[in-house]
């Protein structure tokens, strides 16, 4: 008999203050601040609806269909799309693991996400323009996923994106591995993924379309520059340890842009971030969290100094109920030396604080956002 699973998901919005917002096109750009009513802060909003049937001999047949929306306005995120956030059906074992397939996170997504700083603060904890992916910017259309049971603390898994481009089966294609063990307080995971682009013709320097969702992934003035790469791909590890009230985590990040005959920029980019961050929960019912990352770019050639990133982030949480939450966050940035813009012209580096800028990046050296708001969940 199937299992019956009734509709849940998370409503998030708040009032939000950016210090300086960019606004025009590349080469022209003009910064304000601004204030406004802001959706996912501290968590996505999103309804989901999963389904479970036991199959018998230990299998269970299982989907999960999940849309993310903007509270401000009613429409869909992830590229308007209806089940943007994932969309999977699979076949699961406790014994033999889970193979599913559809629209899905990637295997580092899986293992690094949870022991990295998003987990507990939201996109307000990401890494600058989320260029790791920790904050879990990119699913992968058409893809397989393998995820294994548990085996005394340790899991691992393995996802491929098939391309769907014809007479090539590398153009667009994405693929992902990821392990992660858990033992007592202490968690550690890491994670890789590659992701191909693929381009209309011999001289088309434009972006091209990318098997993993391009929404977001190069919307802020960190790596837009790096659109039009040949291929991307990240190499992520992360630890926590939950000392009780206090919990503690570290965090590293490679992340590579390779450049083809057909991109804006040459040879290649590499980015490397570290990231600390603590959790302490002052009461049962009240959080606290502080986290800073430091990430560095490549040097451009015929550029003076290469783009670098200081990011902090503050928060708090307080639960009215098991259900509902009010929060107070807020982020600043720092941001010096050279990149390149939309247009590959090399530009001084200008802020995007963690995931929350994506969109929404600085013309200038800094930017600080804050916000104040709800989040529940039903």
């Amino acid at each position: 008999m199937p299992e019956a699973r009734p509709l849940y998901g998370i409503v998030d919005a708040g009032i939000t203050y950016r210090s300086n917002e960019r606004v025009g096109t590349a080469g022209n750009y003009t910064g304000h601040s601004n204030v406004g009513l802001t959706t996912g802060n501290l968590s996505g909003s999103r309804w989901d609806i999963k389904g479970m049937e036991d199959l018998g001999g230990g299998l269970r047949a299982l989907f999960v269909l999940e849309n993310g929306f903007d509270i401000a306005n009613g429409t869909s995120g992830q590229g308007g799309r209806q089940f943007g956030r994932q969309a999977f059906v699979g076949v699961g074992s406790d014994r033999y693991g889970t193979v599913s397939l559809g629209r899905q996170y990637t295997s580092l997504d899986d293992f690094v996400s949870p022991v990295g700083p998003s987990a507990y603060i939201g996109g307000f904890g990401a890494h600058p323009g989320d260029i790791d992916d920790l904050d879990q910017t990119a699913r992968v259309d058409s893809s397989i996923k393998y995820t294994s049971a548990n085996y005394a603390g340790f899991t691992f898994g393995a996802l491929y994106g098939f391309g769907g481009q014809p007479g090539s089966m590398k153009q667009r294609n994405t693929w992902s591995v990821g392990a992660a063990y858990a033992a007592g307080p202490l968690r550690v995971g890491v994670g890789y993924e590659r992701a191909d682009n693929s381009k209309t013709g011999a001289n088309d320097k434009t972006v091209g379309k990318w098997q993993s969702t391009d929404d977001g992934l190069f919307n802020s003035s960190i790596n837009e520059g790096y659109a039009s790469a040949q291929s991307q791909q990240v190499v992520a590890t992360g630890a926590t340890y939950d000392f009780g009230p206090a919990l503690v985590g570290v965090n590293y990040s490679n992340v590579q842009y390779r450049g083809g005959d057909r991109s804006l920029f040459p040879g290649h980019a590499t980015f490397n971030v570290a990231g600390v961050f603590t959790r302490w929960k002052v009461r049962p019912q009240t959080q606290l969290f502080a986290g800073y990352s430091y990430t560095r770019g490549s040097e451009i050639e015929g550029a003076d100094g290469r783009a670098q990133y200081h990011n902090v982030t503050l928060g708090a949480v307080y639960d009215l109920s098991k259900r509902t939450s009010v929060y107070l966050l807020g982020a600043y940035q720092h941001a010096c030396g050279t990149t390149l813009d939309a247009q590959g012209r090399p530009v001084a580096a200008t802020a995007a604080v963690s995931d929350k800028a994506n969109s929404h990046s600085s013309d200038a050296r800094s930017q600080a956002i804050v916000s104040v708001g709800m989040r529940q969940r039903f």
